[in-house]
């Protein structure tokens, strides 16, 4: 098998793997909290079921809608697959890894939350404006934060492609995320800083507790719902999935902040892809750990939260400067 092939092949594999375990990450959070509540609670597979029952369900649009509303679901979700199709999870070679510049992730992610308010305004409802107005004030506060990680990563490692990123971190040629800078409590502490501060961004991205409740559809305490209140049917089952996507979307690049390991060849793909699956429920364990230990906080204090990532993306910033 030439390059070529095999790069299409288990690039194609990985991708798919990932979409598909997406919906099981999201369950096993929602089962730890249920269960650290003492609850039995759903299966850890019933986010399958659900999405499988939703395509099935009838349509329903509001009579104000457009076509806006035909196109903007489909939108969501395909730029969380575009930005799976560039991430190396666990396989070095990722489809789009040609195309996987960091920038080109933030506004891919950008363009999702852009196209999901303007479904939500779309419907004509004031739940929809709503939500629309929540969701930009939270996504302004953190999306500053989210292009300075990346950006920090790209200095660390003189690359702007996501994949020689997280490849040049694993085999040390950036030393271990810093080449200039010959402190090691700096050089550890640099990984951590990007780390927390992607962390706390992806609670907010992922109407997470204590930013948001994924759980209820309360009208003082929705942030992501309230977006897709008026959504039914295939639309609905689209918007859960695309959800799930970008969970993983978030999870994916925390888990190759702190651990990166991609496999360069056939023989270690199974190994990479168990290492990939481990810490993965590692990160849905943490999540689950702050949902549960913390409360649903009033929404005027998210920028508190958030200014903490913003600050610490701009220390690992300057550090990843002067490293330069």
């Amino acid at each position: 098998m030439n390059f070529n092939a095999q790069h299409l092949i288990f690039g194609t594999a990985q991708f798919f793997i990932i979409v598909v375990l997406a919906p099981f990450f999201a369950g096993f959070i929602h089962k730890l909290k249920q269960r650290a509540r003492g609850q039995k609670g759903i299966g850890i597979f019933q986010f399958y079921i659900n999405f499988n029952k939703l395509l099935k369900k009838e349509l329903v649009l509001s009579k104000d809608a457009t076509f806006i509303s035909d196109i903007a679901p489909h939108i969501v979700i395909v730029s969380y697959l575009v930005i799976l199709l560039m991430l190396p999870a666990f396989y070095r070679y990722s489809l789009l890894g040609v195309s996987s510049d960091v920038i080109l992730i933030a506004y891919s992610l950008a363009l999702a939350t852009f196209f999901m308010t303007l479904y939500a305004m779309d419907q004509g409802s004031a739940f929809g404006g709503l939500g629309a107005s929540r969701e930009w004030f939270l996504t302004v506060l953190s999306e500053p934060s989210l292009i300075f990680v990346f950006i920090s990563l790209a200095i660390y490692t003189k690359h702007g492609r996501i994949t020689d990123i997280f490849y040049f971190i694993q085999k040390g040629a950036a030393n271990a995320f810093l080449s200039g800078i010959h402190s090691g409590a700096v050089s550890i502490a640099i990984p951590f800083l990007l780390f927390i501060s992607l962390f706390i961004v992806s609670i907010s991205e992922n109407a997470r507790i204590p930013i948001d409740n994924p759980e209820t559809h309360l009208e003082l305490t929705m942030f992501h719902e309230a977006n897709i209140l008026e959504a039914s049917g295939k639309h609905l089952g689209i918007y859960e999935y695309a959800s799930y996507l970008k969970l993983t979307v978030f999870f994916t690049v925390m888990s190759l902040i702190l651990f990166p390991y991609m496999a360069a060849n056939i023989s270690q793909i199974p190994l990479a892809l168990i290492i990939y699956v481990l810490k993965m429920i590692i990160l849905c364990i943490l999540i689950a750990v702050v949902e549960i230990v913390n409360p649903k906080m009033r929404v005027f204090r998210a920028p508190n939260v958030l200014s903490v990532s913003f600050i610490l993306s701009l220390i690992a910033m300057i550090l990843s400067i002067r490293g330069f």
